[in-house]
């Protein structure tokens, strides 16, 4: 229980967000922009599940992959689902052959057509919200598209309680730049009875 609390309290990092280009959505080095300041100074605000979920589920587990512009005028825009790709193929071959059937969505380890109960909607609302200081190219501001990954576990029982995540990683081309646990009551540490 003491690594679960432990996690909770030191999954909030904040670390500098590089560039992403968009390069027609695939992010290699050839794509890159140089940037001479990071985005930094990120803020992802906390939230919490919706009520008519909670009234619904005891354990969910899912995922969501989004793909935002963090633009040079310090706001997020673009905010959209991107679909999730086994490791090493393209962004490219999304929704084509024999990657037609892959999602922006998981559920309990599986591709699904949506998440319910509002979840991609927070989501996004919560990914548009977010603050940073808009990376510099020779001094001056840039934007830059990032992916950001989404997985909500929420799991409160009888027999839990305060164990729910809602992770948030961001990530450009070269490395994660941002994570973090926003549920906002991950505070009050996971009980397990």
């Amino acid at each position: 229980m003491v690594g679960i609390v432990a996690h909770h309290m030191m999954s909030r990092k904040s670390g500098p967000v590089h560039t992403l280009n968009r390069c027609d959505l695939e992010f290699h080095a050839s794509c890159a922009k140089p940037i001479t300041a990071p985005i930094n100074n990120v803020f992802v605000p906390d939230v919490d599940f919706p009520e008519t979920f909670k009234r619904s589920k005891t354990f969910y587990g899912a995922s969501l992959r989004l793909i935002a512009l963090f633009d040079s005028d310090g706001t997020v825009k673009e905010v959209t689902p991107f679909p999730m790709l086994p490791y090493g193929v393209p962004e490219s071959a999304a929704g084509k052959g024999e990657f037609i059937g892959y999602t922006p969505f998981m559920a309990h380890w599986k591709f699904v057509k949506q998440l319910p109960f509002g979840l991609t909607e927070m989501a996004m609302d919560q990914i548009e919200r977010t603050g940073f200081s808009p990376a510099l190219f020779k001094g001056k501001p840039v934007s830059q598209w990032v992916m950001i990954n989404i997985e909500f576990g929420y799991n409160e029982n009888r027999f839990a309680t305060g164990c729910s995540t809602i992770e948030v990683t961001i990530m450009d081309d070269k490395d994660v730049r941002w994570t973090g646990n926003t549920w906002i009551h991950r505070d009050r540490g996971c009980v397990l009875i």
